[in-house]
């Protein structure tokens, strides 16, 4: 460890000369090393005061390199001050490997990491290794865990699906190109698409075990959506540890919702991103969005490389009936997911949320709340309050493991977990 830890500071005192870092001014980057817990109140203050979109890249830089300083000098602190011992040694009540952890993926999460992605990924790679290594005992491997070593099998009861979404199985790529080159382009149910896929197969997402493992014991922060859905009052976030993720949402059949949401896991956790693997079917070029629809006004930056994000909750979690701005394929690796679908044409009846206090933008967002049809008198409600509703024409399936769902852009789609359910989705276009 001392070896990664010297080699990192050399980095952060041998900076580039076109580092937007220099924008901080000389005599605040002169503190990295000597006080980066001043500089982390700095930067935090600065992060907070612009819009997370509009903050100087030099302040996010300021954030990252302060954090990275204060992680090595934590793990000098606890492996110098306990040789031999430092691994069973607690700080104040707390494991000193999780807080150093907390230091740093408090950095990726706050601002992205700009230019350390790597370095902060091996800092805490070499980390686990040096742990493993010193405890000398042998890690068990994820297919020899106990028979419990599972997600709850309970789930919520299935819909009767009434307008089934069209699909297909062993989809060609020649046949997924003459899907998308029709007039009317619709959504499309893959099946057996990730049979291919290590996290169904021999690194299981299915094990808790092996999610814990590839996340450090569970110590790795992760953002959490609290509450039924982002639309709803009362609604939250927080940043945890994946271990408390699991034991507090996805383990028990607690009261509370949480939902790891949108979140670009597998940048911050390499490891996990080495058991999928990008769809083929996202580097044919897709058609633009339909004319005369509220994405086709918009101008849309081209992908270099699609974008990935994890979904992971228990039975329950909502993603309110919205659109995106990019086609999707939506994979199932764990669970059940129970998906409706609205095109574009029906977007008049669809009631979307347009700018809301605060000048936030939830075009993208209906206020029809889906999920509260399922109660009789709500839906009678939603009916009265939004006439054109009841009109509007959908499809619908049920996402079972190892299946995959393309939604074209600017379709309307409401997903809600029947069971828990871990999903990636990759847009493109």
């Amino acid at each position: 460890m001392e070896i990664i830890c010297n080699s990192t500071l050399q980095v952060l005192q041998c900076l580039s000369t076109d580092d937007p870092i220099y924008e901080c001014g000389s005599s605040t980057i002169a503190l990295l090393i000597s006080r980066p817990n001043d500089l982390i109140r700095l930067a935090y203050d600065k992060l907070h005061a612009y819009p997370f979109k509009d903050v100087p890249t030099c302040w996010r830089r300021l954030y990252t390199d302060a954090s990275i300083s204060k992680a090595i000098s934590q793990i000098r602190v606890y492996i110098g001050s306990f040789p031999g011992n430092a691994l069973d040694t607690e700080h104040g009540g707390t494991d000193w490997r999780s807080e150093v952890v907390k230091t740093l993926d408090m950095a990726v999460i706050m601002t992205g990491a700009p230019l350390r992605r790597d370095i902060i990924e091996d800092l805490i790679s070499n980390l686990q290794s040096w742990t493993v290594a010193e405890r000398a005992i042998k890690r068990r491997k994820p297919n020899e865990a106990d028979s419990g070593d599972f997600f709850p099998r309970t789930s919520l009861p299935l819909p009767k699906i009434g307008y089934p979404v069209a699909r297909s199985h062993q989809l060609q790529m020649s046949q997924f190109e003459d899907h998308l080159s029709r007039e009317e382009l619709n959504p499309l149910v893959m099946e057996d698409a990730l049979n291919h896929w290590p996290a169904l197969n021999e690194r299981p997402w299915d094990r808790p075990s092996y999610l814990l493992d590839r996340t450090f014991g569970g110590r790795r922060l992760i953002p959490v959506e609290v509450g039924r859905s982002y639309t709803d009052v009362g609604w939250g976030q927080s940043i945890i540890t994946f271990k408390q993720f699991l034991d507090e949402y996805l383990l028990l059949n607690g009261k509370d919702i949480g939902y790891l949401a949108q979140h670009d896991l597998f940048t911050q956790i390499p490891s996990l991103r080495n058991d999928i693997a990008i769809p083929d079917y996202c580097y044919i070029t897709p058609p633009p969005p339909v004319a005369d629809t509220p994405l086709a006004k918009k101008k849309i930056p081209e992908l270099e490389e699609p974008l990935l994000n994890a979904w992971l909750g228990p039975a329950g979690t909502i993603s309110p009936l919205h659109i995106d701005p990019y086609h999707n394929i939506l994979c199932q690796v764990v669970g059940k997911k129970y998906v409706r679908l609205y095109s574009p044409l029906e977007s008049d009846k669809l009631y979307p949320r347009g700018v809301e206090e605060g000048g936030v933008d939830m075009g993208n967002t209906s206020k029809v709340d889906v999920g509260a049809m399922e109660d009789s008198d709500s839906d009678r409600n939603l009916h009265d309050e939004f006439p054109r509703f009841k009109g509007a024409k959908y499809v619908e399936c049920i996402l079972n493991e190892g299946e995959c769902l393309y939604i074209p852009v600017g379709w309307w789609h409401y997903v809600r977990s029947v069971s828990v359910s871990f999903s990636v989705s990759f847009w493109w276009n």
